[in-house]
């Protein structure tokens, strides 16, 4: 393969992932998540807290 076809290649491919990645940033629930995420680790932060930490919490309370 010429380098101007895996260039012209490698911009097809781009092309698709940014389009991919348009689509998902439309999805209605993925702000939620993403401001979600944001306010766990804040709070993670400044309770000095850990992933596991945070786990065996919710694995150790009562499913509602």
């Amino acid at each position: 393969m010429t380098k101007l076809a895996e260039f012209r290649a490698a911009e097809r491919k781009l092309a698709e992932q940014l389009s991919q990645l348009e689509n998902i940033k439309q999805t209605v629930g993925l702000q939620e998540e993403l401001d979600f995420s944001n306010e766990l680790k804040r709070l993670m932060d400044q309770y000095g807290m850990s992933i596991p930490s945070v786990l065996a919490i919710l694995k150790s309370t009562p499913e509602r």
